[in-house]
This record gives structure tokens, C-alpha cells and sequence, in this order.
């Protein structure tokens, strides 16, 4: 196992025992589309931050901790939903369907009656490329209907968890944003004899929750997709706990619009870990060569979970009357999703250590 200043890098297959109680753990997993992060926050109780599915359309968070021997509908007691965009919620509901005895956490401005009615108003119509986001935050409300307890609702400077030793705190969505997305929500929900079939895509960037995840010696950011106006307006907040964080996951894959360099001047430790989801659909893929140079001017230490070449394979081209006689065969030809990559930390809690680099299947180091 490689050295990297003190942090232990190996690469390693993901089955394996579960750390130690007295160990934080915080994985990152992402496959080129998707995100889902699992911290183990001590003593055996696990939060799981968004969803992805693995290759047997799972979610992976549930897969990853059966595959330590854990059972999820014992062992999680916070999952969060940071927004509904497409890629960081397929496979939630699944998540709070299995996990009972574990909280719910989201913004506000998904947990709302308008929410819910544009997605009634919807059902009959094609969603665009967040709508099956949506369905799961419908699905997951409609469980919650049927039980006694409600969500969390996630706004700027909340305590949502504190357990043995352990502070999450939501840093955003801040008031004006909760406000701005209802109207956007207004004007989604189809007026009576409208035709328009399509709708317009919806930001719930602008209401994504950025967590952090506070211990007596260790922090860890958790920057969900939140664009560059809403790290303004974190950093603006002084009532915000004040804590340099030596782990951050890098907002929107890495994207230019999600980057403020105050954020990691005023809120990481010098040359942070940095853990990024690389993402890629219709021909774009993030980060780019710029967004790579960039986070590398800020540290050296940066890891992704899927390698370029892993994300932009080219689909097999094949003729127009191959296509037709596959379709008019009643056969569905999907190209398989490349295997997670996960970028695993693990560290004692309250020691005075460096975090141990753990890089499964795909995941790799960044490097001009």
C-alpha cells in the first residue's frame, strides 16, 4: 500500500468488514451518472447522502452495506436528499422503504403541497429529464403518509443529526431560494386547455442541501450540487459553524458554475481531500480538462470515481434496417452501465491522524 504524506492509498476490492466503532468512514460512489455517499458517523449508525443504482439497477447504498455483512433497516439512521435531480435520487424511495427506523431529510421546497400537486398535474404528461426525480420524491412522500412521522426539512444552519459525538448540519437552502423555486413550481403546472406537452427543466440546484459533517477534530463538506450564489451565501452566514473541513466533496461534478474559491480558502484545511462524481449524458461530461486544472490548483490531493475513458464509450453504430428489424423483433437493447467507482476514507474518530485513501474498481487519482 502506497504513501501519500500520511495518508495510507490502497486499491481494493469493496467487499470487505465493516471499520471499527471508533472509526468515521465516508464513501463516495458514483458510477458516470449518479452520485451516493455512505458515512459510517461511529458506533455501528451509518447516513447515506443521495442514490444511484448499480448494474442490477439497486441502490447501491443498500448493496455496499449488505456487502459488509450490515442490514441496512438496522444500522441507518439519516438518509438525505439533497435535491431531485435525476442523478442523485434514483433508487431513494427504495432507500426509505427498506431503511424504517432512519429519518428522512430534504429541502423544504420538496416536502411542499405544490410539490406534489405539479407532480399530480404531470403523471398524464412525458416528465422531462428531472421527472423521474420527481416520482421518487412523490413515491417517498406517499410512504411517509402512511406512517406517523414526517421528513426533515433541510434550510440553512439546522442541527439535522447529533449522535454520539457526531453534528450534521444542513448549511443551505437559504429562505429566497425556498421562494423562488415555488414560483418556478407555478409556472411548471399546466394552466387549463394549455397543449404545451413538454416542460421546461426545473434548477433544484439553487435549493441543494450542502451538508457538514462535524466531529470534535474532524469536519467533512458535503457540496451536493450547489451553485456558485448559494456558496455566496453560505460563506456570508456568520451564525454557520465555523469548521475547516480536511474532506470535501466537490459540488456538481466539478463544474465551473458550482466553484467559489473562497470556499476552499475560508472553509477546507489546506490541500483538503477532494472526492469528485464525475458525470456524463448526451455527448458532455464533467469535469472538464479546466474544472481538473482547477481543483488541482487548490490541492493535489483529489480523487475521481470513473476515469474519462470509462465515461464516453461510444455506442455501436449499426444500420438503419438492423434498428428496425430489432424493434419490429420486440427486442430491448440497453447498453450496460459502467461498474461504480468508489473513493473510500476511513479514520479514527477524535485521533489526531490522517485519513486512509482507499480506491475501488474504477476510481482513480486526479492528475493534469
Amino acid at each position: 500500500m502506497g504513501r501519500e504524506g500520511s495518508s495510507a492509498i490502497g486499491r481494493m476490492t469493496a467487499s470487505e468488514s465493516p471499520p471499527d466503532l471508533s472509526v468515521c468512514e465516508l464513501t463516495v460512489v458514483g458510477p458516470g451518472y449518479g452520485e451516493c455517499i455512505i458515512i459510517h458517523i461511529g458506533n455501528g449508525n451509518w447516513v447515506i447522502v443521495d442514490s444511484c443504482l448499480n448494474d442490477e439497477s439497486r441502490p447501491v447504498a443498500l448493496s455496499y452495506l449488505q456487502s459488509m455483512g450490515l442490514d441496512p433497516s438496522e444500522v441507518v439512521r439519516l438518509i438525505v436528499a439533497t435535491h431531485w435531480h435525476d442523478d442523485h435520487i434514483r433508487g431513494i424511495s427504495r432507500l426509505v422503504e427498506v431503511c424504517e427506523s432512519a429519518d428522512f431529510c430534504c429541502a423544504s421546497a420538496v416536502c411542499t403541497k405544490e410539490l406534489l400537486a405539479m407532480v399530480g398535474a404531470l403523471s398524464s404528461r412525458p416528465f422531462s429529464e428531472s421527472g423521474s426525480g420527481l416520482q421518487e420524491l412523490y413515491q417517498i412522500m406517499s410512504l411517509f403518509l402512511e406512517r406517523t412521522s414526517s421528513p426533515l426539512r433541510a434550510i440553512s444552519n439546522r442541527l439535522v443529526l447529533n449522535q454520539d459525538g457526531c453534528e450534521i448540519w444542513s448549511l443551505s437552502p437559504f429562505d429566497k431560494d425556498f421562494d423562488s423555486f415555488l414560483l418556478e413550481l407555478d409556472r411548471l403546472i399546466p394552466k387549463e386547455n394549455e397543449t404545451k406537452r413538454r416542460i421546461a427543466s426545473l434548477t433544484p440546484n439553487k435549493v441543494a442541501i450542502v451538508l457538514l459533517v462535524k466531529f470534535d477534530d474532524t469536519s467533512i463538506l458535503l457540496g451536493s450540487d450547489l451553485e456558485r450564489q448559494g456558496w455566496l451565501g453560505i460563506l456570508e452566514i456568520r451564525e454557520r459553524p465555523q469548521s475547516r473541513s480536511s474532506v470535501f466533496k466537490i459540488p456538481h461534478h466539478g463544474s465551473t458554475n458550482a466553484h467559489e474559491d473562497r470556499v476552499w480558502t475560508e472553509m477546507l484545511d489546506p490541500e483538503p481531500i477532494a472526492a469528485v462524481t464525475p458525470w456524463h449524458k448526451g455527448g458532455r461530461s464533467l469535469p472538464t480538462a479546466d474544472d481538473v486544472r482547477r481543483v488541482l490548483s487548490f490541492t493535489s490531493r483529489a480523487y475521481a470515481t470513473v476515469a474519462p475513458e470509462n465515461l464516453t464509450r461510444r455506442p455501436v453504430r449499426r444500420s438503419g434496417m438492423v434498428d428496425k428489424t430489432i424493434r419490429e423483433s420486440g427486442i430491448n437493447i440497453r447498453r450496460l452501465s459502467t461498474s461504480s467507482g468508489i473513493v473510500r476514507l476511513r479514520k479514527e474518530i477524535c485521533k489526531q491522524s490522517d485519513w486512509d485513501i482507499e480506491l475501488i474498481g474504477p476510481a482513480y487519482q486526479l492528475t493534469v
